[in-house]
């Protein structure tokens, strides 16, 4: 069984962490840069979050069939200030427990993807309670 369990991001907001962004390539061996191969430095908030007040963390517990190799550990950045695109990974409430479904929209109606490959229409009575909470706009996964 898989969960997904809300985390703030108050927190990160908080505290700028600014971390170096080196010009050198990646190779298979260990880096070794130096300080002038830094080409400037970036604040990971600033490049993941697009609308602060709006955004928030999300972590993966557990292994069931998902999207996009999404596993547990994995960490959800979910923005419920934009609105779902067709083919967009979202996070919904399903009858009170969160899920990861995929926006598709066929001839103007809404549907949500499981996993499985099945299309339920969004406006059906298949659901006792549906709530939209945001999309999924970058996933980071755990190794």
């Amino acid at each position: 069984m898989q969960r997904i369990e809300i985390i703030s991001n108050d927190s990160v907001q908080e505290n700028d962490i600014l971390l170096p962004l080196y010009s050198m390539s990646v190779s298979a061996g260990i880096p070794l840069p130096v300080e002038e191969d830094i080409e400037d430095e970036i604040d990971l908030n600033s490049f993941l979050i697009q609308h602060p007040n709006s955004t928030f963390f999300a972590k993966v517990i557990g292994d069931a069939k998902n999207f996009e190799g999404i596993r547990d550990g994995d960490l959800l950045i979910v923005d419920s200030f934009c609105r779902p695109e067709d083919g967009k990974l979202i996070l919904v409430q399903i009858n009170h427990h969160l899920a990861i479904r995929r926006y598709r929209v066929f001839e103007g109606t809404e549907y949500f993807e499981t996993p499985l490959g099945q299309f339920i229409p969004i406006q059906s009575n298949f659901f006792d309670t549906l709530d939209f909470i945001g999309v999924v706009r970058h996933l980071i996964h755990s190794y």
